[in-house]
């Protein structure tokens, strides 16, 4: 490069500093009056730049011209359009300016229009951002279940009796870490799946003797994978996991049928309610979409997937709030409870918040809104919990039996 063009380069990537004009020419051993020259003869370029862009004569632009820019450091784009017709829509610039979509997403753009009848022209300069891997992988993921066609089998109702009292049974499956590595060597992940579904089977029949068990309330996601789709948690601390991302998801997908299975066989109604963990936000939500598109013609089986980081139901005279636990105290949870589910509070006289996160079991009381805290759905450890001495709790199944009319009648506690 010859000696003045290099000099042009080093001071064009130093203005973005403004510093003076005594600093430049330090930095480049030359005089002030020599920066003065450069930075005239870099006006220059950029003002032909620029007239090369629009054009002295509008009519002569026979062909669309698109300039584009990227700054590889920042990750974002951005896209100059001249043109003799008017761009409609978002979708029209896409594919006018040929927008890779799975790359970029747009996040502004302006139209400006610069000319007469005989001779329209329009300049439209959007700016661009690169999608983040979370949501490149959503949207791909998304775009397969659009065009997925699974086979569910068909399963009876199991036929109640009228001597027993009608119930909801609520299985809130908190930090099963399915596939996290366990440093004693515990790592078999299909018998995890074995032992899970031996246990609730048990609620489910210990359920089934004393009430008809008309509604069940199953709630998934809350650290069911150990880590997102990078190994890691959803805000990036690295986990050691047993199997590749694609493999466990597999397994766990159909894992989730065999349970949702199992329900529908001894309960009415199954409600699969999406809970969002602080390890597996994304890959959470993504298993319970798969489920939701499995189950789709199944009229028994309903889904909130919804990322809502709270959700409410209600049975007879019950209403419930599901949380994972991770970012807000039970009291403030129990503070936001009746605000944020006004319009159905006074209808109520039982009121329950499940959450979980830590592990361990805790039962509170703020006036009357009863809070529970459930022990991991898992025995794995992994260094970090031996480090800390998280290594005693023992992991449980746990189902809370609702009577439709007097709330909690009882809690099975099956131990892993």
């Amino acid at each position: 490069m010859p000696e003045n063009q290099s000099l042009l380069h080093q001071l064009e990537q130093m203005l973005h500093w403004k510093k003076s004009k005594k600093f430049y020419a330090e930095k480049l051993q030359i005089t002030e009056d020599e920066v003065d020259a450069l930075i005239r003869e870099l006006r220059n370029a950029e003002a032909v730049e620029n007239e090369a862009e629009v054009g002295n004569y509008i009519g002569e632009l026979e062909d669309t011209i698109v300039r584009f820019i990227e700054d590889v450091q920042k990750g974002t784009g951005e896209i100059v359009v001249n043109t003799k017709e008017e761009i409609k829509s978002l979708e029209d610039l896409i594919e006018k300016c040929k927008i890779d979509t799975d790359k970029w997403e747009i996040t502004k753009y302006v139209q400006n229009y610069w000319g007469n009848i005989e001779h329209p022209y329009y300049q439209v300069k959007a700016w661009l951002g690169k999608k983040k891997n979370e949501q490149v992988f959503q949207d791909s993921f998304i775009s397969f279940l659009e065009t997925y066609q699974p086979v569910s089998p068909e399963i009876m109702s199991p036929k109640f009796e009228q001597s027993k009292a009608d119930a909801c049974l609520v299985i809130n499956k908190q930090d099963s870490h399915l596939n996290k590595l366990d440093i004693e060597g515990n790592n078999d992940i299909e018998e995890r799946f074995a032992t899970y579904i031996q246990k609730v089977e048990t609620i489910l029949n210990q359920a089934v003797l004393s009430n008809n068990v008309t509604e069940i309330k199953y709630i998934i996601g809350s650290d069911e994978f150990n880590s997102e789709f990078t190994n890691t948690t959803t805000k990036g601390t690295p986990q050691q996991n047993i199997l590749s991302y694609h493999s466990a998801f597999q397994r766990i997908c159909d894992h989730e049928v065999n349970v949702i299975n199992l329900l529908l066989q001894r309960g009415g109604d199954v409600e699969v309610i999406f809970v969002a963990g602080n390890h597996d936000e994304f890959v959470g939500w993504h298993l319970a979409s798969w489920l939701e598109t499995y189950f789709r013609h199944e009229d028994r089986v309903s889904f909130d997937i919804s990322p809502r980081y709270r959700k409410y139901v209600s049975y007879g005279n019950s209403a419930m709030m599901f949380n994972h636990g991770d970012a807000l105290k039970p009291a403030k949870l129990a503070g936001l409870f009746p605000m944020e589910y006004k319009e159905a509070w006074s209808d109520h006289d039982n009121f329950y918040i499940f959450t979980g996160d830590k592990h361990h079991e805790v039962s509170l009381d703020f006036n009357g809104i009863k809070f529970f805290q459930l022990p991991a759905f898992s025995t794995a450890k992994s260094g970090w919990d031996d480090k800390n001495g998280y290594t005693i709790a023992k992991g449980e199944v746990t189902g809370f039996l609702i009577d439709f009319d007097y709330g909690i009648t009882n809690i099975f506690k099956q131990y892993l």
